[in-house]
């Protein structure tokens, strides 16, 4: 009630802001919340509609769900020699604010790509499979549908382990940016029925919001109640509800945060909000910050990130295999050989 108390009079402050104000310029911050587009040079399109030729495992098309006439898929990597039965899955899910993006991981040569490639092929090493969502993107299809889809694919994996190979005691789910937020909010509030048990054994959150109240607020400012095109009208409930900082608890798995400290689109303090709720709880919880990155791990100021990229996908892999349970018999059997 305190929480939703603050809300409603910050609801009422901002739009007292706005009308006295008017209209306010951007911040050169672009502290929005959403990865807008990036231009894409003409001579480099090529490598934006293809998948990146970095990637390691066997990849096959699955649809999760339909739609009407349309087909929800996901793309599943898989090592050449994999074991017939009992394989992790790590589920990833892509960003983009919730309006653009897709599940291809493309040729761009951009820190982002160059991560998730470094990360795939450790765990296609490793002997784990790599799955990559699609989900219905807004304003056509707003909040909360895109964690519906998400939730629908990992609920098909976890339903369809005998057919695909997988194992479903072995599932973690990671994202960066809006995926990373769809990632922690499948971890804190999907659970197996009848229990509190996340139906994952971790999450990898790579700069995804946690606390949507300083979104809202700048929206409230600069837009007063005009809907947002993911959520709608900003109301202090629907804050609360959308924040992910709201569902933690203490029966939630095992939590990897990697964030950018100039990050100026998803500032330092979401993940270190989410990282403090879930040490008061008692979860286990790792944060990795990433000097001189911004939003994406991009390099700022032509300063070299550190942690290195390469050490950023080997803290990754560690994590998802000590959530998994590196030391049990299954994964030792399932290891290929080299």
């Amino acid at each position: 009630m305190a929480i939703m108390k603050r809300l409603t009079l910050m609801v009422s402050a901002a739009l007292t802001v706005a009308a006295a104000a008017g209209p306010l310029p951007q911040p050169a911050s672009g502290y929005t919340g959403a990865r807008e587009p990036n231009p894409v040079p003409r001579n480099a399109v090529h490598r934006h509609q293809r998948w990146n030729p970095g990637l390691l495992g066997l990849r096959q098309r699955i649809v999760y769900q339909r739609s009407g006439q349309r087909q929800l898929t996901l793309y599943l990597f898989t090592p050449e020699q994999a074991a017939a039965t009992g394989r992790p899955v790590v589920i990833y899910i892509h960003g983009g604010g919730l309006r653009f993006g897709s599940a291809k991981i493309n040729g761009a040569m951009t820190a982002h790509n160059r991560l998730l490639v470094q990360v795939e092929r450790r765990f296609i090493r490793e002997g784990m499979d790599f799955a990559s969502v699609n989900y219905r993107l807004a304003p056509m299809h707003p909040w909360p549908i895109p964690l519906d889809d998400v939730k629908h694919a990992v609920r098909f994996l976890d339903q369809h382990t005998n057919g695909l190979g997988i194992e479903p005691k072995c599932m973690v789910v990671m994202g960066d940016s809006a995926g990373g937020e769809l990632a922690s909010f499948v971890g804190l509030t999907m659970t197996k029925f009848d229990t509190r048990t996340s139906v994952v054994r971790g999450v990898v959150d790579l700069f995804g919001p946690t606390d949507r109240q300083p979104f809202a607020q700048l929206w409230w400012i600069r837009h007063g109640l005009t809907p947002n095109p993911v959520y709608g009208v900003y109301t202090p409930g629907r804050v609360e509800n959308e924040s992910v900082v709201s569902h933690v608890h203490a029966d939630a798995p095992p939590f990897l945060i990697v964030q950018g400290t100039r990050d100026q689109v998803v500032p330092p303090g979401q993940s270190a909000l989410l990282r403090d709720r879930l040490e008061q709880v008692g979860v286990p919880v790792q944060e990795v910050l990433v000097h001189h990155a911004g939003h994406e791990l991009v390099s700022v100021d032509q300063k070299p990130v550190q942690p290195t990229l390469g050490q950023v996908a080997a803290t990754i892999n560690r994590f998802v295999i000590a959530s998994i349970g590196a030391d049990s018999r299954q994964y030792d059997i399932i290891r290929p050989r080299r």
